[in-house]
């Protein structure tokens, strides 16, 4: 099949406003299949009309959520086979573990991006944590090839789920165009519209258990108290689940630093670059990822990192930044000391983080998908 038009349809009824790491990878792979890939047919099923630039893309509608239980499990496991079958599809891409489990003429390929449910299960609801296992383990057990971002996760899979490694295929996600240093007239304008000045702490991620985010205020409150740094320290994510922001004031409220922290809520795309751009430090005390883009947006946009040394992040961040056990407060307070500190470090973590951000694309990684797709027809 090398070289030939493809049938292939695609779930991207994750892409929605305010969408979620797995939304962009989803339409980031997209635009970059239509742009290395204008043989193929695409059907994207979705929520609304996508304007892809390339005419072999097309948007399918369908008022099925991704999140709507159990309506739309019954439309997945029925309804989506028999479309599958009647437009003669050679390859189903799921960019998140809802796959049909029936066999067809199609063959199907589902990205799975982590392990949340097995690895750290007590970040998430507990029933989520049930359906997920449910899902993954039938979406791995059922697909004719995995894309998983990471080694760490290819790992996992072997390990806990007893997956073959012959249909295990990394192709790691990238940062977008869009994080590049953005000019000074940009980042005054974004700073004034969420009240940043032009050095702070930052983190970006929602704000629920597995994010650790009261880690890095118990560090962040330890410099404070010694008078270590004048930085606010500036919080960017929406609300998650668990009561977890909840707790997170709480705790503010009790260190006493309520003064010195900014929670920005949801920040939307066009505004991230500059948020990276104004930050001194950007400090990722994750307890789990399959990949972490945010270390590598961060990177992309000059500004120095720290993150954890659990999961996949050390794979990724690599010797590009500063990495720190999650759970000890000491090392996140006295790391971000250093780097604060050391202006010949944190100009040499700016250069690193520019080149690791360049060995990964967009592009690199839709090449990838796309052999994925004629290596499963192949076999």
């Amino acid at each position: 099949m090398a070289g030939a038009a493809l049938q292939i349809a695609f779930d991207g009824r994750v892409i929605k406003a305010g969408k979620s790491g797995v939304g962009v990878y989803a339409e980031s792979l997209l635009n970059a299949l239509a742009s290395i890939d204008k043989k193929s047919v695409y059907k994207v099923l979705s929520h609304g009309v996508f304007k892809f630039r390339s005419r072999n893309f097309a948007s399918v509608q369908t008022n099925v959520s991704i999140e709507s239980h159990p309506f739309g499990d019954i439309w997945e496991q029925f309804y989506l086979p028999l479309y599958l079958k009647g437009k003669k599809v050679d390859v189903f891409h799921s960019p998140t573990f809802h796959i049909p489990f029936v066999s067809g003429r199609f063959k199907k390929v589902v990205t799975i991006h982590d392990l949340v449910s097995f690895r750290t299960p007590q970040t998430q609801p507990r029933r989520f944590t049930l359906y997920s296992r449910f899902m993954i383990r039938f979406a791995v057990g059922s697909a004719d090839a995995i894309i998983v971002p990471s080694k760490t996760v290819k790992s996992e899979l072997t390990g806990l789920l007893n997956v073959s490694p012959e249909i295990l295929h990394v192709i790691p996600e990238a940062p977008r165009g869009m994080f590049r240093p953005v000019d000074k007239a940009a980042c005054e304008s974004v700073g004034r519209k969420y009240g940043l000045s032009d050095k702070f702490i930052l983190t970006v991620g929602s704000i629920e258990p597995r994010k650790n985010i009261p880690s890095l205020i118990r560090a962040y409150s330890e410099m404070r108290k010694k008078g270590l740094t004048s930085r606010k320290l500036v919080i960017c994510g929406s609300k998650g689940w668990m009561n977890e922001y909840e707790r997170v004031m709480s705790l503010i409220g009790t260190l006493g630093i309520g003064d010195d922290i900014i929670f920005t809520g949801y920040v939307p795309d066009e505004d991230l670059p500059a948020v990276y751009t104004l930050a001194d430090l950007f400090v990722y005390p994750s307890l789990y990822e399959g990949f972490g883009l945010p270390p590598l947006e961060a990177m992309a946009c000059g500004c120095p990192v720290i993150a954890s040394n659990c999961s996949a992040i050390p794979e990724i961040v690599r010797e590009a930044g500063v990495l720190v056990d999650p759970l000890d407060i000491d090392g996140i307070s006295e790391a971000m000391q250093r780097v604060l500190g050391d202006d010949a470090l944190k100009g040499r973590l700016r250069a690193a983080g520019f080149a690791r951000a360049r060995e990964f694309s967009w592009e690199r990684t839709a090449k990838e998908t796309l052999k994925t797709y004629r290596a499963v027809l192949d076999r």
